[in-house]
């Protein structure tokens, strides 16, 4: 190696030294996400014939706001929303949230076979009532 070589790469090694010392670390896992015992995550089923696994927390004390819905992408259920903190954010900031369990996506739900099936989900909700509309004016 030459004399430049070793002073490159002698610099290199400071500046990575320098940075690795300056640098911030990563965040601390104290935020009010993971911490709070008051918010209780519910789970059950809804009744029915195709009944349809989920979880909920309630507004802690604050006036109640809305209900927030959450639905899950194709490789995660329910619980992901529980796992990431959303459900006890939501909880705490005033929301009544409800994560469903897209039909055969909740693990332990299988029927008599063993098999992971369910109804299409709109077989489980009841149907939206029809308005009339209104008269056209003259």
């Amino acid at each position: 190696m030459s004399r430049s070589q070793v002073a490159l790469l002698g610099l290199s090694l400071l500046l990575m030294l320098l940075l690795y010392v300056g640098l911030p670390g990563p965040p601390e896992q104290t935020s009010c996400l993971w911490g709070d015992p008051n918010v209780t995550v519910l789970a059950g089923l809804t009744p029915g014939n195709s009944p349809i696994f989920y979880r909920e927390v309630l507004p802690l004390n604050q006036a109640h706001r809305v209900e927030v819905v959450l639905l899950h992408g194709k490789a995660f259920n329910s619980h992901t929303w529980e796992q990431l903190g959303t459900l006890q954010l939501l909880s705490q900031r005033g929301y009544r949230a409800v994560a469903l369990d897209l039909p055969a996506h909740h693990a332990q739900r299988h029927d008599q076979q063993g098999s992971r099936g369910g109804a299409p989900i709109g077989d489980a909700l009841p149907p939206v009532p029809a308005y009339p509309h209104c008269p056209a004016q003259a």
